[in-house]
C-alpha cells in the first residue's frame, strides 16, 4: 500500500501539543495516515506515548493542534474511534458475543448486522467456539482478542491499540500480532499501533514513527517494506530492527 501513491489521507495531525502547565509532553507533532494503513508509534519509556493516544482518542484535550479525519475535525460524536488499552477491558456480565457486539449497540448498528459482523469477526479471531462463555471462563489472550475484536466491528475510522500484547509472553504475543494483522489486512482498517516492543512494530506495521524524549516530537520514520507473513530472522528485517533501536538508544 506504501506504495500506492493515490491512497488517500485518512487522518492528518498538526501541530499537536500538550502541556500540563510548565512541563511540555508533546511538543509540535506534525504526521498523516493512508487510509487503511497500519502505522507503529515507538519511543523511549515515558516519552508521552499513552497520553499521544489520549490527545488522539479525545480523551484529552489538545493544548494546541488539531487531529483531522476525512479533513473534518475528529469528533468522538460523529467518528468512529476505537480504543484499545493495555488491560482487557471486557464486561463480565456479557457473554464473549454480547462483549464483541457491544460497541456496535452504542453506535446504533442493528441486531441483524451487529451479530452478522460479530459472527465473522470472532470466526476470525477463533472466538467462535467460546462466544457464549463469559470473561472469567476464558484465558487473558482471549480476552485481549475480545477487545481488539470489538474495536474492529465498529468500522473504525480510527483505531487506536496501546500496547496490547505487552503483557502477554512471546509466543501468545506473536500469535495475536498475526491475527491483528490479518483483522487489519481483511477489513481494511486504519490502525495506530503503540508499543515499546521495536521487533513488535517492525513485525506488524508498515511505517514506524519514531518519538523522542520529552518534550516528545517525531525524530524520524522508518518505512517497513516488507512481504508478509515477515520472518524475524530476514536480514532485512533484522536491519530496520537495529535502526530503530539506534534511533531510540541514542539522542
Amino acid at each position: 500500500m506504501l506504495e500506492d501513491q493515490e491512497t488517500p489521507i485518512k487522518i492528518r495531525v498538526n501541530n499537536l501539543t500538550k502541556s500540563f502547565g510548565d512541563l511540555t509532553v508533546l511538543n509540535d507533532i506534525n504526521f498523516t495516515i493512508k487510509k487503511g494503513e497500519l502505522l507503529a508509534i515507538v519511543g523511549p519509556t515515558g516519552c508521552g506515548k499513552t497520553t499521544f493516544l489520549n490527545c488522539l482518542s479525545k480523551l484529552m484535550p489538545t493544548t494546541k493542534g488539531e487531529i483531522l479525519i476525512d479533513g473534518e475535525v475528529a469528533n468522538p460524536r460523529k467518528h468512529n474511534i476505537s480504543y484499545v488499552f493495555q488491560e482487557p477491558t471486557c464486561l463480565p456480565w456479557r457473554t464473549v458475543r454480547e462483549n464483541v457486539a457491544y460497541g456496535m449497540e452504542i453506535k446504533g448498528v442493528g441486531k441483524a448486522e451487529r451479530e452478522e459482523r460479530a459472527n465473522k469477526i470472532m470466526e476470525l479471531v477463533g472466538l467462535s467456539s467460546c462466544a457464549d462463555l463469559y470473561p472469567n471462563q476464558v484465558s487473558a489472550s482471549m480476552m485481549q482478542r475480545i477487545a481488539v475484536s470489538r474495536a474492529f466491528a465498529v468500522n473504525p475510522d480510527l483505531l487506536l491499540m496501546d500496547e496490547p500484547y505487552g503483557q502477554l509472553d512471546v509466543k501468545l504475543r506473536y500469535y495475536l500480532e498475526d491475527e491483528l494483522v490479518k483483522l487489519w489486512r481483511t477489513l481494511g482498517s486504519t490502525v495506530l499501533f503503540v508499543t515499546h516492543n521495536i521487533e513488535e512494530a517492525v513485525y506488524v506495521a508498515e511505517r514506524i514513527l519514531v518519538l523522542t524524549n520529552k518534550p516528545t516530537s517525531i525524530k524520524q520514520e522508518v518505512i517497513v517494506d516488507l512481504p508478509r507473513p515477515r520472518d524475524l530472522i530476514d536480514p532485512k528485517f533484522v536491519e530496520i530492527r537495529k535502526l530503530v533501536t539506534e534511533l531510540i538508544r541514542w539522542w
